[in-house]
């Protein structure tokens, strides 16, 4: 986790990076402890970091992070991946808001 001076955070999965924006301490600290929390976690997918930050009211983007050590096989499968995810939890959060 990051912090730089604009009042954001990064949170680099493999093949993801959130960029998430914070109002307060108050917002810094939850995402503190949610990075805590998901340290103990085996495995955490990305609509988990999606549907945590909606819950919170956090504002957020993502970004594919494109992974130089990969072949370029590689990169269009996660980039591929990426995108599936991307569009069903925005799908999901769509049909929730109907």
């Amino acid at each position: 986790m990051e912090k730089n001076q604009r009042g954001q955070i990064m949170i680099e999965c493999p093949n993801t990076i959130f960029r998430l924006y914070v109002k307060n301490e108050n917002e810094v600290s939850k995402i503190e402890i949610f990075m805590h929390n998901i340290r103990t976690v085996k495995k955490i997918g990305l609509r988990d970091i999606y549907s945590w930050c909606n819950r919170q009211g956090i504002e957020y983007d993502t970004r594919f992070n494109y992974n130089k050590d990969f072949s370029p096989w590689k990169n269009a499968r996660a980039y591929l991946q990426y995108t599936r995810q991307k569009w069903r939890y925005q799908y999901q959060l769509g049909l929730q808001a109907a």
